[in-house]
């Protein structure tokens, strides 16, 4: 789900436990995706930042040759656990290669695998990756990384939380746009400066861990009411680089090429509007 140089916040069983195991995506983010993929006739996938595996599986399950990577080793052992649950009698989860594997390192880390159709770095997971470097040379280094995985013609996409709009007026947007079910009671967040290096932001969130889902208008601390329902509340801090939608784009379009086909989405929609998304979806082209 996440890479860093040094250590990875989601590689870690409660963060797993917390945030769900193959929790079901919303059919708007999967119909998206299978647009994206089915209108450049995509064939081989990498999912560079599968986590638990859900989207790998749901792409498996649609025809595609999904290899998966994660630098979380939390993760990939619910990934590897979905695979054995889920591969009979389906041949393409049978042959799903799952690799541990860091952003950082990825062509060495996947030696062999050769170029894909398309890259996917889905889940909020770039902004995982904290770079204090001015000029973000690490996120530079994946994207130049991701573009190496790719055919010509190939597409990379991701996505991130709108850091613009906690930037701008100090609170996330709360919407649960990839999910059916929303586990998330409430966000809030924290600007954290570092002189001389790049800010980053601790997100919490108040996670739904059972119950019913409450009544977001009753929140009374660890726990909340909604009529004779009860629901327990847990905290997960997560740290993310304060990193705007427009910084990402101007830098995948450095590495990718100043006239490389380039997208950006709002929580799925063309043209999104700041003050309204939740989250950005960057989808660019590799020059054929």
């Amino acid at each position: 789900m996440s890479q860093s140089d040094s250590s990875n916040a989601c590689d870690d069983d409660n963060v797993v436990r917390r945030f769900g195991v193959l929790a079901d995506r919303s059919d708007g983010f999967k119909q998206w995706l299978l647009d994206q993929l089915q209108s450049r006739k995509c064939r081989r996938v990498l999912d560079a930042a599968c986590g638990t595996g859900g989207d790998s599986l749901f792409l498996l399950k649609h025809g595609y040759e999904v290899s998966s990577s994660d630098s979380a080793e939390a993760m990939l052992k619910q990934a590897r656990k979905a695979k054995i649950s889920h591969q009979s009698p389906n041949e393409a989860v049978q042959n799903w290669e799952i690799k541990n594997a860091n952003w950082l390192t990825l062509p060495e880390d996947l030696k062999g695998y050769g170029q894909f159709d398309a890259v996917l770095c889905i889940g909020n997971s770039l902004i995982c990756l904290l770079d204090p470097s001015p000029n973000f040379d690490l996120y530079r280094r994946c994207f130049e990384n991701f573009k190496s995985m790719l055919k010509p013609g190939g597409v990379f996409m991701v996505d991130h939380r709108n850091m613009d709009v906690i930037l701008d007026h100090g609170s996330p947007i709360n919407k649960h746009v990839y999910f059916k079910e929303d586990t998330i009671n409430k966000i809030s967040s924290e600007i954290v400066k570092s002189p001389g290096k790049q800010d980053f932001v601790n997100i919490t969130f108040d996670m739904i861990v059972d119950g019913s889902a409450p009544d977001k208008g009753k929140q009374n601390g660890a726990d909340t009411t909604s009529g004779n329902n009860k629901c327990n509340i847990e905290k997960a801090t997560v740290p993310l680089q304060a990193i705007r939608a427009g910084q990402v784009a101007t830098m995948l379009a450095e590495v990718f090429g100043e006239n490389c086909e380039q997208a950006l989405y709002g929580d799925f929609k063309s043209a999104p509007v700041i003050s309204d998304t939740a989250y950005f979806q960057h989808v660019i082209t590799k020059k054929e």
